[in-house]
């Protein structure tokens, strides 16, 4: 991206100053945040400027960008971009991260409610640990047992929508996976588009015991296998749950740490769904106007 491919307006006055960041990840899932309430950076231009600052040779590198915005119904709301300037719907890791940005920065309480593009969220900050609260959901929109083809014969997967789109694959076991598996199989589910028309993230998951999951995630948006991903546990974890194989709270292990999802099984809902887990501040600093040339 250079002043050429982005549209005039108040974008080339910015990328002459020095723009303030903070670069934070859960569970080694890192993002690289920035205040947008006085809307000095122009929607329309976001995707592109996320995948500037994601590369990781010449900008700072991160799996997604996300921006803190003003919000008519909440404290702020979150604007999430992937690696590849595609705009995701939530992220869960990326918000344990904005909001502990946002109760720190004064912007909202330790106890907040902010705004995503497919609704509203509850968080809560209590030091680095981070819980996001995710709405009910209706059993009905779990998509269990359904059958694959496509891989090595036929292969049963499940899907939702849990804040972006998932899959769930259970292995027996996925440190025997290799990288090369991981990336092979979960690009190939990832753009199976005769089944999945707006692509999907792709979990690979180990029952480990009755309240502890494994998971792999190959991650729609960054397009690799990412070392934590939040909706990716959260939908694990609520999936192993409606077929009896785990019982809440359940601690999801990632590649970059330890996760925690709590819920409940009520009639035909899923409900107090809660995603916690360490934040980590790794850095605040400037964006300089030498990195735009």
């Amino acid at each position: 991206m250079d002043e050429q491919s982005m549209n005039p307006g108040n974008s080339i006055e910015i990328m002459k100053r020095c723009i303030p960041f903070a670069k934070m990840h859960g569970c080694g899932n890192d993002f690289l945040i920035m205040d947008n309430r006085q809307e000095e950076w122009e929607g329309k231009e976001l995707g592109a400027i996320a995948r500037r600052l994601c590369n990781r040779e010449t900008a700072l590198g991160a799996d997604g960008c996300m921006w803190v915005e003003k919000s008519d119904v909440a404290d702020f709301s979150m604007r999430y971009f992937n690696a590849d300037g595609s705009e995701g719907e939530m992220c869960g890791n990326g918000a344990r991260c904005i909001a502990r940005y946002a109760f720190e920065k004064g912007i909202a309480p330790a106890a907040m409610r902010f705004a995503a593009k497919d609704g509203l969220y509850h968080s809560l900050v209590e030091g680095r640990w981070v819980d996001v609260y995710f709405p009910a959901m209706d059993r009905a929109d779990f998509f269990l047992n359904r059958r694959y083809e496509a891989m090595d014969g036929a292969r049963q997967y499940h899907f939702a929508v849990v804040g972006v789109p998932h899959t769930v694959w259970f292995v027996a076991d996925t440190e025997e996976m290799s990288d090369e598996q991981v990336s092979a199989w979960g690009k190939a589910i990832r753009y199976d588009h005769s089944i999945f028309p707006d692509g999907v993230n792709v979990n690979f998951v180990q029952i480990a015991d009755e309240n502890k999951l494994k998971i792999r995630t190959y991650e729609r948006g960054v397009e690799r296998e990412t070392l934590a991903c939040g909706s990716g546990a959260t939908a694990s974890a609520i999936t192993s749950s409606l077929l009896g194989l785990v019982a809440s709270p359940v601690t999801v292990l990632t590649r970059g740490g330890e996760l925690r999802v709590s819920l409940r099984l009520e009639n035909n809902l899923v409900r107090d769904i809660v995603l916690g887990g360490p934040t980590r501040w790794v850095a605040s600093g400037y964006l300089l106007p030498e990195m735009w040339m």
